[in-house]
């Protein structure tokens, strides 16, 4: 189960002010991040958990009407196999080397034209990261991705410490999880840091901000002291614990290549070149 991009071009006689309608009823509900049980959370906060431990949201109502008559004014062509050709959406909408609103922007489908345009500006966007341009706006989305995370991380530590307090087991009176369990309530606030702002549209527009880049510092420090915290929590529970410890981050780190988005670019050419758009299939 997920969300897919499956090759599409319009009927010949569709209605495309028809097809754009319908679309966005269901990209609105695919944003929302209620189209699976117990949610994902949307892409401006996208690794925060939606639920703890335990806990199930309702999704909401599928418009299943809509995507039908969606899917009745598209062409889809299976492959030589029978199937739909398709490739996992998450290589752009929760890929952190994209400015934030283009990964939301992502969860639609597009036509041919629409299509086209993202593609391109998607191309270009990888091209000047690869190249180190852009690095300043870069290192603030992946900031931010390690800040989503350590939201997520920091909570879920705290509720599990917690849930260790009324334990009368011989484990839960050890001194070395008290210490482990107290190092953890004394944790700070995860220090804040605000969302990127929209995307630079030429390199000479990407330039350091002295404050953005103090409160990016804090948070790699901080992430290193929840990252102690959780081993030593880990270490004195039974059986290794099961608190998630944050990936390292480091604030100067820039990845190099993403193979994954590069397979998806071979992919998709062939396709666009046919005057082909992207249905989202979930």
């Amino acid at each position: 189960m997920g969300l897919d991009y499956v090759p599409a071009r319009p009927r010949p006689h569709a209605d495309l002010d028809e097809v754009r309608r319908l679309a966005g009823i269901h990209s609105h509900h695919v944003q929302s991040g209620a189209a699976r049980p117990g949610g994902w959370a949307p892409i401006e906060q996208y690794t925060m958990p939606e639920c703890f431990v335990g806990e199930m949201r309702e999704p909401a109502t599928h418009p299943s009407s809509a995507v039908d008559r969606l899917r009745s004014q598209l062409e889809i062509v299976p492959d030589t196999n029978g199937n739909w050709p398709c490739f996992r959406v998450n290589v752009i909408a929760y890929n952190p080397l994209f400015p934030v609103s283009w990964r939301k922007a992502a969860l639609t489908t597009m036509l041919p034209d629409e299509a086209t345009e993202s593609v391109d500006r998607w191309r270009r966007w990888y091209a000047h990261v690869t190249a180190g341009r852009m690095s300043h706006h870069l290192g603030h989305l992946l900031a931010w991705q390690a800040y989503q995370e350590l939201l997520g991380i920091q909570a879920e530590l705290i509720q599990r410490a917690t849930a260790t307090v009324s334990r009368t087991n011989a484990w839960a009176q050890r001194d070395a999880l008290r210490q482990a369990r107290q190092c953890i309530f004394d944790l700070p606030e995860v220090p804040p840091l605000n969302a990127p702002a929209p995307p630079p549209l030429v390199p000479d527009e990407d330039v350091p901000d002295a404050g953005r880049d103090e409160a990016i510092r804090a948070l790699a420090a901080h992430i290193n002291r929840v990252g102690e915290a959780v081993r030593d929590f880990n270490r004195a529970m039974p059986r290794g614990g099961v608190g998630r410890r944050p990936e390292p981050f480091d604030p100067a780190h820039r990845p190099v290549r993403d193979e994954w988005l590069e397979q998806f670019f071979d992919w998709i050419d062939p396709f666009l070149r046919t005057g082909h758009g992207l249905y989202l299939w979930d």
